[in-house]
């Protein structure tokens, strides 16, 4: 199964009607990891789009399949949510086109899908991100040069569980 493929089903999953009724910890830890991710690749692929909601089609190229006719774009009716599942099903487009760029970046938006996944979700106002009642600041961070983050489903439920910080 492809890549594309495989997000639709991804995406397809998650309840968009239930998204932020739960604030959790992992839910800004994963916020910080895509801000991270995506500051790195704006630098390095600058495209049109209102950072850090990538359009995958502005920064690298359009993909050869017709995401908007996928389904489930339609059905998500936040303009954020909407904008980062559209780069993701782009992004997974491309990979299966083989895409050198697309294939370098795989897990470029995967911290949004897991936080979308986990049920929280974050958006953007006069340069900050507010996620869990918290804002963080976008501008004059330099998210790029962060650590990684760990987001494996252990460390995520650790971090929900009270077992680390």
């Amino acid at each position: 199964m492809g890549y594309l493929n495989q997000a639709i089903k991804r995406i397809s999953a998650i309840d968009w009607s239930c998204l932020g009724e739960q604030e959790t910890m992992s839910h800004s830890y994963l916020c910080r990891e895509y801000l991270r991710r995506a500051t790195k690749f704006l630098r390095d692929y600058p495209g049109t789009c209102v950072p850090p909601f990538i359009m995958i089609s502005n920064s690298i190229t359009e993909p050869q399949e017709n995401i908007e006719m996928i389904e489930i774009v339609n059905e998500i009716n936040n303009s954020y949510h909407r904008a980062l599942v559209t780069s993701y099903l782009e992004l997974c487009a491309l990979i299966d086109e083989k895409n050198p760029i697309a294939m370098d970046n795989k897990d470029l938006i995967e911290p949004a899908i897991k936080l979308y996944e986990r049920g929280g979700f974050f958006y953007r106002r006069e340069g900050y991100i507010y996620i869990n009642g918290i804002s963080i600041i976008i501008a004059d961070v330099a998210w790029d040069e962060q650590e990684p983050l760990d987001i494996s489903d252990e460390t995520l439920d650790a971090l929900d569980n009270g077992c680390i910080e």
